[in-house]
């Protein structure tokens, strides 16, 4: 009995959420896609297309920025997910940018260990958060 439970657990932590799983290409709800890519061990995210019916900034600008100098730089290409770290299988203690708002949030970001191509991107500020699905791409 002893070593069924052992190799229960072997497998638990074969099957984990390792760090090179996040990187990719994510589709958002809406129909934007992010790349999350990794600079040394840290966790960045990218838009790389936009959705096709986005609901603010038409012109592909980043229009609600609340810094007036940025506010004519391309939404596409832009990091929206920045300084994140992995820890316990998700990556957290980074931050997420809604150019529809012009307002930035604290994110976590987790895999679903029974499919790892659906991750869940949650924005939050205090109690208040939102949780958005994505698939991967590639």
């Amino acid at each position: 009995m002893r070593l069924i439970f052992i190799a229960f657990i072997s497998v638990l932590f074969l099957s984990s959420i390792k760090p090179e799983t996040y990187v990719g290409k994510w589709r958002i709800e809406g129909g934007s896609i992010i790349e999350i890519y990794t600079e040394g061990d840290i966790f960045f995210g990218k838009i790389d297309k936009r959705a096709e019916q986005p609901i603010s900034n038409l012109n592909g600008l980043d229009n609600k920025n609340p810094d007036h100098k940025l506010r004519n730089r391309s939404l596409l290409g832009m990091d929206i997910l920045e300084n994140l770290s992995f820890n316990d299988g998700e990556l957290s203690g980074g931050t997420i940018y809604n150019a529809d708002s012009g307002k930035t949030y604290t994110v976590k970001v987790w895999i679903d260990p029974d499919n790892v191509n659906v991750c869940f991107i949650r924005a939050y500020k205090g109690i208040l958060f939102k949780t958005f699905e994505a698939t991967r791409i590639k």
